[in-house]
């Protein structure tokens, strides 16, 4: 192995901060040890990593290429030492979670807030993901369990549906349609539109809604998630349609669109690993959000 761990925590050190001195501090060591390091690094790839000017190190092209491949080493090196000292609490003191960002703040934040009261040694790893990288997720063992807001399909996958909701449309203030109980997405035709990339799920929802209307609307911008269009309609730059569960809350005005888009939530995991206890606890819990909200599916299939 010419590139050795220890080369690239300096060679890391170095590009973030830019000088042996900084990286040095950084990493509680010495400047000519770093510096000793760096030289004997390029000897040893054969590659010129920084130019020295004025007292810096500027990288090189090959330097900015390698610190890509780095960063994604050294994060995963955070993961594992985060998961070795979960381990040395006990096997069951960590939980992986991912969930759809229109799903993140109104049905699985208060879930986690319920599990850690009840369970307050748990340690909660969670982030939001888009639906298209749920499956690698969860098969790769990355996460325990994943809240996606619409349905996947994959044959390792158990996939269970827990919850119903709508698309709603989602207007500013003063807006002409917001005297409007429901609106129809022929009302959208001419207004500046925020909406969702037409190569992800929520996307080809409207765009095939759209068409069985014969309605064309016209996209100012194109996003992945809900809270960017929020955050543009809220900067007064247009109108969006989003799923109702990410506007929960919101100082926005909401109207239910005439055409009925149904969105139905699951909970997704592995065929090949049964839910621990402490996903089947967290599972429970989001479901008890969703009948809160008056949304959830009767007599769901839920892990005991």
């Amino acid at each position: 192995m010419r590139f050795k761990l220890r080369q690239m925590e300096v060679f890391r050190a170095v590009m973030l901060t830019g000088s042996i001195n900084a990286a040095s501090k950084m990493l509680y060591v010495s400047q000519p040890a770093v510096s000793k390091l760096v030289s004997h690094t390029e000897t040893t790839l054969g590659l010129r990593l920084f130019e020295r000017t004025k007292g810096r190190l500027v990288p090189t092209t090959e330097a900015q290429a390698l610190f890509r491949e780095v960063e994604q080493v050294y994060q995963a090196a955070l993961r594992v030492d985060e998961f070795a000292r979960a381990l040395s609490l006990g096997p069951t003191s960590l939980l992986h979670v991912s969930c759809s960002p229109s799903l993140a703040m109104s049905i699985v934040a208060p879930a986690i807030v319920e599990l850690k009261r009840q369970l307050p040694g748990l340690s909660v790893d969670w982030h939001t993901s888009l639906i298209a990288d749920m499956p690698l997720e969860v098969l790769s063992k990355a996460v325990d369990v994943t809240v996606s807001s619409m349905p996947l399909e994959h044959e390792h996958l158990d996939v269970v549906p827990f919850m119903r909701g709508r698309m709603v449309c989602v207007v500013p203030s003063g807006h002409r349609l917001a005297e409007r109980e429901r609106v129809a997405l022929a009302d959208l035709v001419g207004e500046p539109m925020i909406l969702f990339r037409r190569d992800i799920p929520f996307g080809a929802m409207i765009a095939r809604a759209c068409q069985q209307v014969n309605v064309e609307l016209e996209s100012i911008v194109d996003i992945t998630r809900a809270d960017q269009a929020l955050a543009l309609v809220k900067g007064g730059l247009g109108l969006t349609i989003v799923d109702e569960f990410a506007a929960v809350g919101q100082d926005f005005i909401i109207r239910p669109l005439v055409e009925e888009l149904e969105m139905v939530s699951t909970f997704v995991y592995s065929k090949f690993s049964p839910p621990s206890r402490n996903t089947a606890l967290l599972i429970q819990a989001v479901y008890r959000q969703a009948q809160r909200m008056n949304r959830h599916i009767a007599d769901a299939p839920l892990p005991a």
